[in-house]
């Protein structure tokens, strides 16, 4: 479904909630802010791609929110962000298009393993090195909320080591193409360590 007109290019380093979160360090915001930060993206994508998302009425939602006030907000960023990935899944060109946004939604997503979704669709539209670049300019340069994120995706966007055998898998005997590209990247590695927020 498309929605009626098309959104401004949300930037990876702009806490889209306002200037008050902006100085602010991330450890001190609480659940509900970030929750909003994250949505606030993520609509940003979806209406980039004329994608509409409605709520469904579901009150096994509105139980769980008596118990868990924020359950149905992560219930629609949940669904929003599976919108996307399956508008953007198998199309490269479209990505590309949006790799801003797309990259903003990444870098406002602070889940353990939901950045994943949007790392393996920017590796193959613009190349691994490209997107460690500009994760890297977010953890170097970026506004506390998107560089502590951009810091946690970092190891879903390094290059994977690969084993040819179980028994190198066991052994710690990692493929020579695998090293390669991770020795291609060692620059970009070194920089990150140097400027990753503490935990």
């Amino acid at each position: 479904m498309k929605s009626g007109r098309q959104a401004r290019a949300a930037s990876p380093f702009d806490n889209r909630a306002g200037p008050a979160l902006r100085g602010t360090d991330v450890r001190e915001m609480d659940q509900g802010a970030r929750l909003m930060l994250q949505e606030s993206h993520l609509d940003s994508l979806l209406a980039a791609l004329r994608l509409e998302w409605a709520e469904p009425e579901d009150p096994r939602i509105a139980a769980l929110a008596e118990r868990e006030p924020l359950f149905p907000q992560y219930h629609r960023i949940g669904h929003k962000r599976q919108s996307a990935v399956r508008a953007l899944t198998g199309n490269r060109a479209l990505v590309e298009r949006h790799y801003e946004r797309v990259l903003s939604a990444l870098v406002h997503d602070d889940g353990p393993s939901s950045p994943r979704w949007f790392a393996a669709l920017l590796v193959p539209a613009v190349s691994r090195r490209r997107v460690l670049e500009d994760l890297l300019r977010v953890v170097e340069d970026g506004t506390p909320y998107p560089r502590a994120c951009a810091a946690a995706a970092w190891k879903w966007l390094e290059p994977p080591l690969r084993y040819a055998s179980e028994d190198d898998l066991r052994a710690g005997r990692p493929t020579l193409s695998s090293l390669a590209e991770r020795a291609a990247l060692a620059d970009l590695e070194a920089r990150f360590r140097a400027a990753r927020p503490e935990a």
